[in-house]
């Protein structure tokens, strides 16, 4: 009768998963999405490259699994804040958007996947939609959904925002491109920026008394 799994090896199963997405981050990183393979992912995570498909599809699969993995962590606290918030609609995107510079703007790993996401969208553009639709668009509608909320209470003016709520979330992508260009020689003062930021959102968005 074959032994039962000891709970090292349980433990050891259940990780495979985050060390294959941990070895996919460090070689799209190095390598770019199309250079890098299944085997050098495999090789990474010290398993075999047969492994990889019992959790994922293809390499668009475990790529998007990774940015997911990046994200998600972000994504379900900024939901749990529109879905518990008592308080003003102002004070809702106060936390949300600094929840946001914390935890997404000054992330390095995640900026290197937006890296990776220019780089390549042009010769993968089922990739790029693929982000869109499972990471980027969700994003979008929990801000639609903050916005509704606002002018349903009477706090933020009806607007053509509702319809392009991607003009407030603007400057976090320029955010994106500085620290990638010019971070070492020319870096922001994200405080101020954060700041400033805000402060044009509520500004251009609450209903005036």
């Amino acid at each position: 009768m074959m032994d039962a799994p000891t709970e090292p090896r349980r433990r050891r199963k259940a990780e495979r998963p985050k060390e294959i997405l941990e070895a996919a981050f460090e070689e799209f990183s190095r390598n770019g999405y199309a250079a890098t393979t299944l085997d050098q992912v495999a090789e990474r995570a010290g398993v075999t490259k047969g492994t990889i498909y019992v959790y994922f599809e293809n390499k668009e699969h475990l790529f998007i699994s990774m940015v997911q993995e990046l994200t998600q962590a972000t994504l379900d606290p900024v939901r749990d804040m529109f879905e518990r918030h008592e308080g003003s609609t102002a004070e809702l995107l106060r936390a949300q958007f600094s929840f946001i510079y914390q935890h997404i703007v000054e992330d390095r790993r995640r900026r290197e996947v937006v890296r990776m996401l220019i780089a390549e969208a042009p010769r993968f553009p089922a990739l790029a939609d693929r982000y869109h639709d499972e990471i980027h668009r969700p994003c979008i509608e929990l801000l639609k959904q903050a916005i509704q909320r606002g002018i349903n209470r009477g706090e933020i003016r009806p607007s053509a925002v509702i319809d392009c709520p991607q003009v407030i979330i603007a400057p976090i992508a320029l955010v994106d491109l500085w620290m990638m260009m010019f971070d070492d020689r020319h870096p922001l003062d994200l405080k101020a920026y954060f700041d400033a930021h805000l402060d044009l959102v509520l500004n251009g968005l609450l209903a005036k008394d």
